[in-house]
């Protein structure tokens, strides 16, 4: 005798920043095991990897899911966790002023996105016919961002260098020939760069709380992948 087929249902999602709506399923057993395996480790490295493959395993489309930014991986992470397994999540705060660890029941979808989301590229005009055009970071990059020189996420996050007509895409060219391209630049397009990363959205939520045992006032940001999981 044959087991059964177990159809999951589906679930449409907007994506902030992403055009259309996409397709995905909650989580199973199997996804739940990745899930499981990544709160262990205690890595944000592991989770990353962990949700990269939650979410590629549960969506029905054709985006690159390493190409997204942090902020749209996370959004769709929590929206995936809410219907696989709720959206609660408790950890523990400590009290900044005496230590004090109190237990915060937090609901996910409280998790907002600062910032402009529609504000997806910069143009980086080198000359009045050359240029770069940037986009997001993605969240591999956000990731390893301490361990990446200013000049490797700068050429990481170029969509593509126009001279006049001509369209260059980065991916096409030789690394040394980009570096050398970058440190050729004007130090204040790299000044714009940096503000456009410092710009980008994410997602957060902020806990504002008085210690029950010092009374201090504590105000928390939370934004980290520890915080998703559970």
């Amino acid at each position: 005798m044959a087991l059964p087929v177990i159809d999951a249902p589906t679930f449409d999602l907007e994506v902030p920043g992403v055009k259309g709506v996409h397709k995905f399923r909650p989580f199973l057993v199997k996804e739940n095991k990745i899930l499981t395996l990544a709160v262990a480790s205690e890595d944000s490295k592991e989770m990353y990897s962990a949700c990269c493959q939650i979410i590629q395993n549960c969506y029905f489309g054709d985006l690159d899911i390493k190409d997204l930014a942090m902020y749209q991986m996370q959004w769709i992470f929590v929206k995936i966790r809410d219907k696989s397994i709720g959206s609660v999540q408790s950890f523990s705060l400590s009290c900044g002023q005496c230590g004090d660890i109190v237990n915060y029941d937090m609901d996910l979808n409280d998790f907002e996105v600062v910032g402009d989301v529609g504000v997806i590229q910069k143009k980086l005009e080198i000359s009045e016919d050359v240029g770069i055009v940037l986009k997001q970071p993605s969240s591999k990059v956000q990731l390893l961002h301490e361990e990446l020189s200013d000049t490797e996420i700068l050429i990481s996050c170029i969509d593509y260098i126009y001279n006049g007509e001509e369209i260059v895409k980065p991916e096409e060219e030789n690394k040394e020939e980009l570096i050398e391209f970058i440190d050729n630049m004007p130090v204040n397009l790299l000044n714009e760069a940096a503000d456009f990363f410092s710009k980008m959205p994410s997602l957060q939520h902020t806990v504002e709380y008085k210690c029950a045992k010092c009374e201090a006032d504590n105000k928390i940001l939370i934004n980290g992948y520890e915080h998703f999981f559970g």
